[in-house]
């Protein structure tokens, strides 16, 4: 066999040799293995103690369900009854804030964790992938230090007979929103009723007054006539104590 030859076949063997051998290589080594992302609870909730027996919890809120709040204590679970609880607009949306007993009346520890669980409501009227029972993460309280603190509402002063202007003390803290909550009359126009209703109005930053128009319809019934107000704020996702909210009232 010519010489050339010979080399060219030993060249193509070789050649394939090595093709073959990464080949090889290529289908022993084993396929990356992608990390599936952490499956997020389906109640997001966040608590710190308020005082030593209250504590306040924070949470998302589906209105298909009844909630309940449980303590661990010890490596035991059981349910905590509730203090006072409110819909509350943070700078992301609306969240349930609700306020605890951890020591029931009693002088109790406080609770190693808190945790959130949804009882689906009517569950006949709902399809079989709905779930009956969702929970939050079991999360460690914080301490009663996160908790802001809300400025003292010190007048409301009659301006005229339709207004009102609401004062209270410089926010300390440095809080995320100031809010001047109100409670008057508001028209349902889909059931043709004057009803009580609480807004929560955001004050500019520095404000230590706003005014506010009185409901002074004549078909509101005497019942739902009054006005209140009182001072709340928002600092690191909680809220200041809901316990020590005292509304004034104004007739109109």
């Amino acid at each position: 066999m010519p010489r050339r030859i010979t080399t060219a076949i030993a060249s193509c063997t070789l050649s394939l040799g090595a093709l073959a051998s990464g080949a090889g290589v290529a289908t022993a080594a084993p396929s990356a293995a992608v990390a599936a992302p952490p499956l997020r609870p389906a109640i997001d909730a966040h608590a710190a103690a308020v005082d030593r027996c209250s504590y306040q919890v924070v949470r998302s809120d589906d209105s298909r369900y009844a909630y309940s709040v449980r303590g661990v204590v010890a490596g035991s679970a059981r349910e905590l009854p509730v203090q006072k609880e409110d819909f509350v607009r943070f700078s992301d949306g609306w969240h349930k804030v609700v306020q605890i007993d951890a020591c029931s009346g009693g002088q109790g520890p406080a609770p190693d964790t808190l945790s959130v669980v949804g009882k689906l409501q009517n569950p006949e009227y709902y399809e079989p992938s709905v779930p009956r029972t969702i929970r939050s993460d079991a999360v460690k309280p914080g301490p009663s230090s996160v908790i802001p603190k809300a400025p003292a509402l010190t007048s409301v002063t009659r301006l005229d007979a339709a207004t009102v202007r609401v004062t209270w003390e410089p926010a300390q803290g440095n809080p995320d929103q100031v809010l001047l909550m109100e409670r008057k009359p508001f028209y349902s126009s889909e059931i043709d009723l004057w009803h009580p209703y609480t807004f929560q109005r955001n004050a500019p930053a520095g404000a230590t007054s706003m005014d506010r128009k009185l409901e002074r319809d004549p078909g509101i019934p005497p019942a739902s006539r009054s006005h209140a107000y009182w001072m709340r704020v928002i600092k690191g996702g909680f809220v200041s104590d809901l316990r020590a909210e005292k509304p004034t009232t104004v007739e109109p």
